[in-house]
């Protein structure tokens, strides 16, 4: 009899698997929503169960779901099951690109997907970062008459929003552009001067950020609006930073695609001060004003090129003069653009670098190898950016601006896993299958840098093997991809074709006085 009915429960079993299995093949647009609620609900709940930042106070513990005790460095179990979300909403998102990779499905299906993911993220706590909250105290502090661009948060004195801040970040100015000053100041405004209503008012820009963002890169890819939306909308380093996070950079790449859309539609006025809008919000965005000048002027010869470039600089300037005076003391961020270099990540190239310095000069400090560390890394990003721009011509817009924010966030004083976001939206429009591989690689380990929930060592440790298994399978498939070459050009024709807004620009000749080119490549 017991043998009879485990035959009857394992066949039962079967069925069910058999069952779920072609209800997944019959609605998969359904099954990934599914899934990925529920793994992005895992996420919430085990961050929520690990904490903010050590010495920090959480103002609320936010529906229950945030645990007031401040983060322990050994939450194990908490930071394991956060880990293993993380992974399963990435191994999700990957299943979610090669389904739609050839433009099968719809935009709607693929919205829906992103709405189910980012519900979680959006009721959730802020994770991973505690920036929101000094957001608001620097809100606060506007409001109160102060200065954040002279002093840090602790200013406001013993209050609850001070103790909610990274300490790491109390006492130092902020590094913020006067825009996003506003963004702070307007946020507390709206929330009646209330750090726990500012913080919703950040989470609801965020989203609104969030969406902007997925739509204006649609608006870019052509063709590959699909693909566009999948490496975007539905990516968990967007999700865990910009939703959840709520961080700055969801402003700020916003207005960056904002300008690409516009210079794609040769409205290079418009693209020029969208560019100094995302710059006066981080200042590393200004990296695409030059680069959009220098191609708005690129069909032009002569005296008439020097004066279109020259109308494009006016703009600029005045740009950023006109949001600067909005701002008391509106050029203080300029003199405060190094805070960031005080916190320290370990894994950083500038860091590495300075540990290999070591070795040859002994007699040197901790702070004096950082140094050295730093110097290289920033010199050899400049001579990057300086390359990319004088090469514009050769790649699309969005890929100068897309690499040369990668090389300025990767070759930094430090590296956040936010600060790739900047290269992830500018590349991911219309990114073709290698490029899509890379985005899908640099957004995966960066949303598995320095995992909360565990000692430093152990994070270290599995941050450099999350690299290394990373760049193994990126080598894997780039092989792959070079042996079926063939076969995966038949069987993805509308992968590889490429759209006209993602033709590179052609190497025309010379052209006779004031004479201008055919449309700008922008999109990839």
């Amino acid at each position: 009899m017991l043998k009879h009915d485990m035959n009857e429960m394992t066949r039962s079993a079967l069925r069910a698997l058999i069952f779920a299995r072609d209800r997944v093949r019959a609605h998969p647009a359904t099954a990934l929503a599914i899934a990925g609620f529920l793994a992005a609900t895992l996420v919430v709940f085990a961050g929520g169960r690990i904490g903010t930042v050590r010495s920090t106070i959480p103002l609320t513990d936010w529906l229950g779901l945030l645990s007031v005790q401040g983060r322990h460095s050994g939450d194990f179990l908490p930071g394991t099951l956060m880990l293993g979300a993380i992974l399963l909403l990435l191994g999700l998102w990957i299943v979610a690109i090669r389904l739609y990779r050839s433009g099968a499905g719809t935009e709607a299906r693929l919205w829906r997907i992103a709405g189910a993911w980012s519900v979680p993220f959006v009721v959730g706590p802020p994770m991973l970062s505690n920036d929101v909250w000094t957001y608001a105290a620097q809100g606060i502090m506007l409001r109160s008459g102060l200065d954040p661009y002279s002093v840090g948060p602790s200013a406001l004195g013993n209050v609850p929003v001070t103790a909610a801040v990274d300490p790491s970040w109390r006492s130092v100015p902020s590094p913020y552009g006067p825009l996003a000053t506003t963004v702070q100041h307007l946020a507390v405004s709206i929330s009646g001067g209330s750090p726990l209503g500012a913080a919703i008012v950040f989470r609801a820009l965020g989203v609104a950020c969030f969406i902007a963002i997925g739509l204006l890169a649609a608006d870019l890819a052509g063709p590959r609006r699909i693909q566009a939306l999948s490496l975007t909308v539905l990516n968990p380093l967007l999700l865990l930073h910009v939703v959840s996070g709520a961080h700055l950079e969801g402003v700020m790449c916003a207005l960056l695609l904002g300008a690409l859309v516009a210079a794609h539609q040769r409205r290079w006025l418009l693209a020029v001060v969208l560019a100094c809008a995302a710059g006066a919000v981080k200042a590393p965005a200004f990296l695409a004003v030059p680069v959009i000048i220098a191609m708005h002027s690129e069909g032009y010869r002569g005296w008439l090129a020097w004066r279109i470039a020259a109308r494009d600089i006016a703009l600029a300037v005045l740009s950023v003069v006109g949001m600067t005076v909005i701002v008391h003391n509106g050029w203080g961020w300029v003199q405060a653009l190094n805070t960031p270099t005080l916190g320290h990540t370990p894994l950083a190239p500038a860091s590495l670098i300075g540990d290999l310095y070591d070795p040859v000069v002994r007699a040197a400090s901790f702070d004096d190898l950082a140094a050295g560390g730093r110097i290289t890394t920033m010199l050899a990003a400049v001579c990057i950016v300086i390359y990319l721009t004088l090469t514009g011509r050769r790649r699309a817009l969005a890929r100068t601006i897309g690499y040369g924010l990668l090389a300025v966030g990767l070759l930094g004083p430090v590296v956040y896993p936010w600060y790739l976001l900047w290269a992830v939206v500018c590349l991911a429009p219309t990114a073709r299958a290698g490029h899509r591989d890379w985005i899908v690689l640099i957004s995966a380990v960066a949303c598995l840098l320095n995992p909360p929930g565990f000692t430093s060592t152990l994070s270290i440790v599995f941050s450099v093997a999350a690299l290394a298994i990373g760049f193994v399978v990126m080598a894997m498939a780039q092989r792959a991809r070079g042996r079926n070459a063939a076969v995966l050009q038949i069987a993805e024709p509308v992968d590889d074709a490429v759209p006209p807004a993602a033709v590179d620009p052609p190497q025309s000749p010379a052209k006779p006085q004031g004479s201008q080119t055919s449309r700008v490549s922008v999109g990839g």
